[in-house]
C-alpha cells in the first residue's frame, strides 16, 4: 500500500470513532413505517437478489422488515427460490421469485407479465456482471465486455425507464441503482467494471435531478468494498471493508434526502480526498496500487 493510502487509512481509522459519535449525538432520524410504505411501497423489484451474502438479499431483508411485498429476481434459480422462502417465513411478505437473465435483449416482458398487476414502488437495480480473474481491459475477451454492457448498463436502462415511467403515473415511488466508488474514477483491473459503474452513477444522477418533482425519489449507492465475496477481499485492509446490513441501512434511510450516498466513514474520507485532495491522475494510480495488492497482481 502506498504511503499516501496508509495516511488515508489510519486517518480513516480517527475519525471513524468521532463520526459515529457525532450519529449518536445528532440521531438518525428516518422515515416513520406507515410513510416508507405509503411511498415506497406496496411492492418493490429488487434485481440481482439470490446471493445470501450479497446487496441485494440485504435489500430485501430490510425492505420485508417494513413489510414491502417483494419481486426478487435474479438468474440463479435455487439460491433465488431459497431467499425468497426466507423472507415468507421471516417477515410474512409475499415474494415473487424471477429466474431472468438480465442481459437478455428481451428479458423484459417476461418481468412485466409478473409486475404488470402489482403497484410498484420501489425499484432495487442491484445486478451486475463482472469476470471475477479480473483481467486487464485488453485481456479480457470482447464477448465478456459486450456482455457486461448487456447486463450492467443495458438492463438497467431498460429496468429505469420501464418502471421509472409506471411510477410518475402514479404518482409517487422510488429508484435506487447500486452503483459503486469504482465508477467515481477509473479503477484499474476492473476497469471494463468501472466503466459499467460509472454508466449507472451518470444515468441515475441525471434521472434524479429530472424527477425532482415528480414525487418519485432518486438515489445513486457507490459502496466500496462490501463483504459480499466469502474471502475474495482478504487482501485488502480490514478497516476497508463494511458489512451489509449498515450499507443498507444508510442508503433506505437516505432515500428521498440525497441523491448519492457513499456509506461509512471510511468511504466518505476516502471519497473525499480522492476527489479534493489528489488529482484525478494520483487517485487513479493510488486506486491501481490497492487493486494490484487486493487482487494479487
Amino acid at each position: 500500500m502506498g504511503k499516501q493510502l496508509k495516511s488515508l487509512v489510519l486517518a480513516g481509522t480517527a475519525v471513524s470513532a468521532g463520526f459515529y459519535l457525532w450519529q449518536q449525538l445528532q440521531g438518525h432520524t428516518e422515515m416513520d413505517h406507515t410513510t416508507f410504505v405509503k411511498k415506497y411501497g406496496p411492492w418493490a423489484i429488487v434485481t440481482g437478489a439470490a446471493r445470501e451474502e450479497g446487496l441485494g438479499y440485504g435489500f430485501a431483508r430490510q425492505l420485508a422488515g417494513h413489510h414491502i411485498n417483494l419481486v426478487l429476481v435474479d438468474i440463479r434459480a435455487d439460491e433465488l427460490e431459497a431467499r425468497a422462502q426466507e423472507l415468507r417465513e421471516r417477515y410474512h411478505v409475499n415474494v415473487k421469485p424471477v429466474v431472468l437473465d438480465l442481459g437478455r435483449p428481451d428479458f423484459l416482458p417476461q418481468l412485466t407479465a409478473v409486475t404488470d398487476d402489482l403497484e410498484i414502488g420501489l425499484l432495487v437495480c442491484n445486478h451486475m456482471l463482472l469476470d471475477e480473474s479480473t483481467p486487464t481491459i485488453l485481456d479480457m475477451d470482447l464477448a465478456t465486455h459486450h456482455a457486461m454492457i448487456d447486463v450492467n448498463a443495458r438492463g438497467y436502462t431498460t429496468l429505469v425507464h420501464t418502471y421509472g415511467r409506471k411510477m410518475v403515473a402514479q404518482g409517487h415511488g422510488g429508484i435506487l441503482l447500486v452503483s459503486s466508488q469504482a465508477g467515481l474514477h477509473g479503477t484499474p483491473y476492473t476497469g471494463a467494471y468501472s466503466a459499467n459503474k460509472a454508466f449507472q452513477l451518470m444515468l441515475g444522477e441525471s434521472l434524479w435531478y429530472e424527477l425532482r418533482q415528480s414525487n418519485v425519489d432518486v438515489l445513486v449507492l457507490t459502496p466500496g468494498l462490501t463483504r459480499t465475496q466469502g474471502d475474495n477481499l482478504d487482501n485488502y485492509p480490514p478497516i476497508l471493508l463494511m458489512d451489509v446490513e449498515p450499507v443498507v441501512r444508510e442508503t433506505l434511510a437516505n432515500l428521498g434526502r440525497q441523491h448519492l450516498v457513499v456509506p461509512g466513514p471510511i468511504n466518505k474520507l476516502i471519497h473525499f480526498a480522492t476527489t479534493h485532495l489528489m488529482s484525478r491522475e494520483k487517485a487513479i494510480i493510488s486506486t491501481g496500487d490497492l487493486m494490484a495488492r487486493g487482487l494479487s497482481k
